[in-house]
């Protein structure tokens, strides 16, 4: 198992990024979070890992803290969560997000995630509790992944972000990148402002 990378921050994308180790490039499926975390430019990165065999070939996915990764490992023993799928609740909800929604047994803020339907949402909420309670020192997230937004008003802006025809993982991500940026209570009209002003800077970036 490959336990972690460290090496230079070569390459960054969306939701990856390339890790270069003794000229090879690794590439790494990582979360919004580590993404905004990442110091800028080719810096050295230490990037903890999970390595996912599959036919045909193997995925890496990353994180930059231990606590994010336990989270990856309590949201993917549930079955139905695959690591896919356990990293864009990850990067959805974040930290802080996922650890609330499941002490207070919300499925819809689950199922808000793209490629969470209901009824795994609903088997996410009965399981996720006792799994994080077997977690050492899990601290529900520092001051950047809190905000008062509350379930309802995150799904009422990722669903008008959606009605103005962005696809709902881009949603999810802007609304989650404003609710880090901005941790004091947004309401829900301001909210769908500012995430619509990340999603055209970051149009005007990537020349979309």
């Amino acid at each position: 198992m490959i336990n972690h990378l460290s090496g230079t921050l070569f390459e960054r994308g969306r939701d990856f990024v390339v890790v270069e180790c003794a000229g090879i490039g690794f590439k790494v499926s990582v979360t919004t979070t580590t993404i905004d975390s990442l110091p800028p430019g080719q810096s050295d990165v230490t990037i903890l890992t999970h390595l996912q065999m599959r036919d045909g070939g193997a995925d890496l996915f990353g994180f930059l803290t231990e606590d994010e990764r336990a989270l990856f490992y309590a949201l993917t023993g549930v079955a139905g969560v695959g690591p896919k799928s356990g990293l864009a609740v990850l990067s959805s909800l974040g930290k802080k997000g996922v650890i609330d929604g499941a002490l207070r047994g919300d499925p819809k803020l689950f199922a808000s995630v793209s490629g969470i339907g209901k009824k795994l949402a609903q088997r996410l909420v009965a399981e996720l509790p006792d799994r994080l309670k077997k977690l050492d020192n899990l601290e529900p997230g520092n001051e950047s992944d809190r905000s008062a937004v509350s379930a309802a008003g995150l799904n009422d802006a990722i669903e008008a972000l959606v009605s103005l025809g962005y696809q709902r993982n881009e949603a999810h991500s802007a609304v989650s990148h404003v609710c880090k940026l901005h941790p004091e209570n947004l309401d829900p009209d301001k909210l769908v402002r500012e995430s619509l002003a990340y999603l055209y800077g970051t149009a005007r970036k990537t020349g979309r």
